[in-house]
């Protein structure tokens, strides 16, 4: 706070005046501050991109199944009541071979079949893919560019 000396007619609340507008200045200045970080943090990681995917892939157990390469061939495959699709075919791709398609394969999962009990649709009990809900919108348009980048045969080392 900056302090003047006054004459006594109006020294005492000339001195809170001035100290109030100090303070209200820094706490503007502050608050415009963390403002100015925040958008800077927002926009900071506005888009997938395909390196973020290619971790997401080998870190949420995409791997276990479809293999390193995507096709298919992971270590749990041979076990699996049906074979993981190969991910460098987008023929086969049951919603399309799009960044919206793939990120909503990953959220909902794959069906084993669409005729079955339909109390169990969209559980664990009936997909031949799980669910990864649990990730983020962003999480999942990163993995989709990832598994993209695999149907060009693109190397990730």
């Amino acid at each position: 706070m900056y302090f003047r000396t006054c004459s006594l007619g109006g020294s005492i609340s000339f001195l809170i005046v001035e100290g109030l507008q100090d303070v209200m200045f820094r706490s503007l200045f502050t608050s415009a501050v963390c403002c100015l970080l925040l958008l800077f943090a927002a926009c900071a990681r506005s888009t997938p991109s395909v390196i973020e995917g290619r971790s997401l892939y080998m870190s949420n157990g995409c791997v276990s199944c479809h293999g390193p390469s995507g096709g298919g061939d992971g270590p749990l495959a041979k076990t699996l009541p049906s074979q993981p699709t190969d991910l460098r075919k987008p023929d086969f791709y049951k919603r399309g071979p799009g960044v919206e398609a793939i990120a909503t394969t990953i959220a909902q999962g794959v069906l084993v079949s669409e005729t079955s009990v339909p109390e169990l649709h969209h559980t664990h009990h009936e997909l031949a893919m799980p669910k990864f809900a649990h990730l983020t919108e962003f999480e999942r348009r990163s993995i989709a560019l990832y598994v993209i980048s695999l149907q060009r045969g693109a190397r990730h080392d």
